[in-house]
């Protein structure tokens, strides 16, 4: 069974998913956009509007580009969309062909330079010593040499306004030293997913893989959700398995009095205060209409 999955990274949560035979392609346009739709009819209205849509390289259809670009081409929508591509022999030649000064050192998400310590870095962690630091990655931009090269316009077939970036990365000790594909998403989304059971399909029948595979998407959904609206600190960041351990799983009972509803967490417990402030926060959110 091979499971195709769209997540919001705003949340980490699943927004669709579908199971596929596993004699299904990874390039099959048709189930990729199939999700893609899926996923935006999942947000609220207000948020379709202004997206950023990301898939990796087995994304990098002819069909799917061109459904983002018409996505992105309608009035009053912004649509930024980010594909893995394949580094195949025409990349690597116009990689091999770009000037070192052709190369952007990379930022991260904070506009922060990504760098990591050097090998021979002093004692101390936050020190700002220039030789302590090693640059972690640098960018450039492809889609020039690829279109008015030497051998003409090699992305002829693809939108005009499309643009290729290769992204290179020093390497840490034991990788290997070749190019690769990079993939973007949420990972922690999908380590989430696989620990609520997506890929763990209990039978040869895709139908009932299809019924396990909607409540483990529910599952992550509503552990998310429970992240984003009732925890704090590093329960907020936690897996499913330290959520089971230190939350889900706790002997607990609900009781009313006083036309209120009470929360009695064992007493032994080591963190009741995590749950009980959970339970508050959950209790006072808005019920729907």
């Amino acid at each position: 069974m091979r499971p195709l999955l769209g997540y919001c990274d705003n949340t980490a949560e699943p927004l669709a998913g579908m199971l596929r035979p596993g004699s299904a392609g990874s390039n099959t346009a048709a189930d990729h956009l199939a999700v893609l739709d899926a996923a935006i009819t999942a947000l609220p209205p207000g948020f379709r509007r202004r997206l950023m849509v990301t898939c990796d390289g087995a994304g990098a259809s002819h069909d799917l580009i061109t459904r983002l670009d018409k996505l992105a081409a309608r009035p009053g929508y912004q649509l930024i969309c980010s594909v893995g591509w394949e580094l195949g022999a025409r990349e690597r030649a116009a990689i091999a062909a770009f000037p070192a000064r052709a190369w952007q050192i990379a930022v991260d998400a904070r506009g922060e330079i990504r760098e990591r310590r050097a090998d021979q870095a002093c004692s101390d962690p936050e020190c700002a010593h220039r030789r302590c630091w090693i640059e972690e990655a640098h960018v450039t931009e492809l889609a020039s040499l690829l279109r008015e090269g030497p051998a003409g316009d090699q992305l002829s077939g693809w939108p005009a306004a499309m643009r290729v970036f290769a992204r290179r990365e020093r390497p840490h000790p034991g990788a290997q030293l070749t190019l690769f594909e990079a993939r973007d998403g949420d990972e922690d989304a999908i380590r989430t997913g696989k620990d609520c059971g997506i890929g763990k399909y209990p039978s040869t029948s895709l139908a009932m893989n299809n019924a396990w595979q909607a409540a483990a998407l529910t599952a992550a959904a509503l552990l998310a959700w429970l992240r984003l609206l009732a925890l704090d600190g590093p329960l907020a960041r936690a897996g499913p398995k330290t959520l089971r351990y230190r939350v889900l799983h706790v002997a607990a009972r609900l009781t009313r009095g006083g036309r209120q509803r009470q929360l009695k967490v064992q007493a032994s417990w080591p963190w009741p205060t995590d749950i009980v402030t959970a339970w508050h926060r959950i209790s006072a959110l808005p019920h729907a209409p």
